[in-house]
């Protein structure tokens, strides 16, 4: 037996339902590092592909929201997007607001979580060029 087909031998039994833990795809495909960069109070969201998107089939959903608001607002330019980052200078143009931004992937009909940025404030992270 070749170490593929090992492997599958060893998921078929690991697995014997066929049917992965809903959890563990959700979990897996949660974009990681998701963090605001800024220049001259250009703000973009940037994250990385959760651990289990090998493909290009994943698409990308963004939100945002200003620190105490309860609502999040879908970036509608952001929203199902094949890209690892997205503009939200707009979003966030008042430079002495902390805002976040959230990220969500789907592929093959599975939905991640969310994962969330640390607050964000570009008056703070936002640095000059002179």
């Amino acid at each position: 037996m070749t170490p593929k087909h090992c492997f599958l031998g060893f998921l078929i039994s690991f697995f014997p339902t066929g049917v992965i833990e809903t959890q563990s795809a959700h979990e897996c495909l949660k974009p990681q590092r998701v963090h605001f960069q800024s220049r001259n109070f250009h703000n973009i969201l940037h994250w990385q592909p959760g651990r289990a998107c090998t493909s290009n089939s994943s698409i990308y959903f963004v939100q945002y929201k200003t620190y105490g608001q309860r609502q999040w607002k879908n970036k509608e330019d952001c929203w199902g997007i094949l890209e690892f980052f997205c503009d939200l200078t707009n979003e966030t143009s008042d430079i002495q607001e902390p805002y976040y931004g959230r990220v969500r992937t789907t592929s093959a009909g599975i939905h991640s979580g969310w994962t969330m940025t640390q607050r964000f404030t570009p008056w703070w992270e936002s640095p000059e060029d002179f």
